[in-house]
């Protein structure tokens, strides 16, 4: 692993000191591999699909409850719709009926 190699070298740094003298001292790169975050997810994404799951499952128990509910209500809009385009329909005959005067 080359790159286990290259976080342990040091870099001279300068530090702190009077204008006469330059001090340099040696302090290790901070290194953190690719592989090691990989490895581990983030807290925030565990958190994540924790609750997704939890919503998934929350959902799913809903609808299997209230399938009856939904069935039924969706059964009366369409009927409704279906009634409503057959009453538009019926009024534009009655209007044509009416333009050319045979009502």
């Amino acid at each position: 692993m080359a790159s286990a190699v290259a976080c342990t070298a040091a870099r001279p740094v300068a530090a702190l000191a009077p204008a006469a003298k330059a001090q340099r001292v040696a302090i290790s790169k901070p290194c953190v591999s690719r592989q090691f975050l990989a490895a581990r997810p983030a807290p925030k994404a565990q958190r994540q699909a924790a609750v997704q799951t939890r919503a998934l499952a929350e959902v799913a128990q809903l609808a299997e409850v209230e399938a009856g509910f939904i069935f039924g209500v969706s059964g009366v809009m369409v009927g409704i719709t279906l009634i409503g385009l057959a009453l538009g329909f019926v009024l534009l005959r009655v209007e044509s009926l009416a333009e050319e005067g045979k009502i």
